[in-house]
């Protein structure tokens, strides 16, 4: 191997240099690597001319580090020919998956077209998760973020209440609280992250996203009741549907699933209270979009961002435009990223099968 190296041999690299860092595969190569190997190329190449050296020497393997080794070309290949077979499956199951989505997105864009919504695509069908410093139109950092435009969209909107949650009303909420105050017992205090109400009802939403500290939430709920009693309640818990595995296995009891699809936990202290997972709210949104049953303009444009922004931020589900790099990649990065997200890609099949009736 030379140690010679020029800043234009890296020019038929760039294309996927670039591409590799803007994939958001969470790559560690960093662009200051690159920048050292230019102002110091002799003393780099010399260290990677000591590794290949020592490699094709070596008669056994040789370990240079956890995640880097060095092996003689006979080893390495009988390693990767027990490795064609699971990855050549593999490989051709994320692919297979990513063709059926993007005929499932066909077929929804279709149905926008022709429904009563203002829009004429599929919230997937435009890519709004951006680069690593740049995440698209609207980038809500945590549950306050989340739980704010959750809470707009909901307080003018007696359609997106009545298909949440079930409230028989053809009005909107008389009132949307947010980070409400509630006094407990000893002096401290808790905090409710949604309150809805209507004038002989109330709904309780708990928002969750990485926060993973669910016992608080019957405690919050008895506090609710507690402090606006004047009405009657019933309480959501609002979290990532991944977590669903984690809920079951801090809470006492588990979840219970009803053969309607509804989800709820009894705890003594509070009573039964909703499991909704994000995809419910996006499901929600969808629906009452379709209809043509909006508030106003602005509304339906802030409502159909936030369905968009759920399914990609939240649910990991891909846009139109990747899927279609997935279908026909033209290089490493889009060939390999079906694997990367098959699970995203099992789910996002199960949801578009959903929303269209298949």
């Amino acid at each position: 191997m030379s140690s010679d190296v020029e800043p234009s041999d890296w020019a038929r690299l760039d294309p996927w240099f670039e591409a590799y860092l803007g994939s958001g595969s969470g790559a560690g190569t960093q662009r200051s690597d690159r920048e050292r190997v230019l102002r110091e190329p002799g003393q780099e190449w010399e260290a990677i001319d000591s590794v290949a050296q020592a490699g094709l020497n070596s008669k056994s393997t040789l370990f240079c580090s956890p995640p880097l080794q060095v092996t003689n070309q006979d080893q390495l290949t009988e390693w990767w020919t027990e490795l064609d077979t699971w990855w050549d499956t593999f490989s051709k199951a994320g692919h297979q998956n990513a063709i059926e989505i993007a005929d499932l997105l066909e077929q929804s864009n279709e149905s926008w077209a022709t429904s009563a919504a203002p829009f004429e695509t599929d919230p997937l069908a435009a890519d709004i998760t951006g680069t690593r410093t740049l995440r698209g139109p609207v980038r809500p950092s945590g549950e306050l973020d989340w739980s704010q435009w959750l809470a707009q969209l909901l307080e003018p909107s007696a359609a997106l209440v009545r298909e949440l949650f079930g409230v028989p009303s053809d009005e909107p909420p008389n009132k949307v609280l947010r980070e409400a105050r509630l006094p407990k017992e000893d002096g401290g205090r808790r905090r409710a992250d949604i309150l809805v109400r209507h004038p002989d009802y109330g709904v309780s939403i708990e928002v969750k996203l990485g926060d993973e500290n669910y016992r608080k939430t019957p405690e919050t709920a008895r506090l609710i009741e507690r402090h606006y009693d004047d009405v009657r309640w019933d309480h959501i818990l609002l979290l990532p549907k991944r977590q669903r595995g984690r809920l079951n296995a801090v809470v006492s009891p588990s979840i219970d699933e009803h053969a309607d699809g509804t989800r709820e936990i009894v705890w003594d202290e509070s009573g039964p209270i909703t499991v909704l997972y994000w995809q419910d709210v996006a499901t929600a949104v969808r629906a009452v979009l379709q209809r043509g049953d909006v508030v106003d303009d602005h509304w339906a444009a802030n409502a159909y961002l936030f369905c968009a922004t759920v399914e990609q931020h939240i649910s990991g589900f891909q846009s139109q435009p990747v899927i279609d790099r997935m279908v026909d990649p033209s290089g490493v990065v889009e060939t390999v990223r079906p694997i990367v997200v098959s699970d995203a890609l099992d789910e996002q099949l199960t949801y578009l099968r959903s929303r269209l009736g298949l």
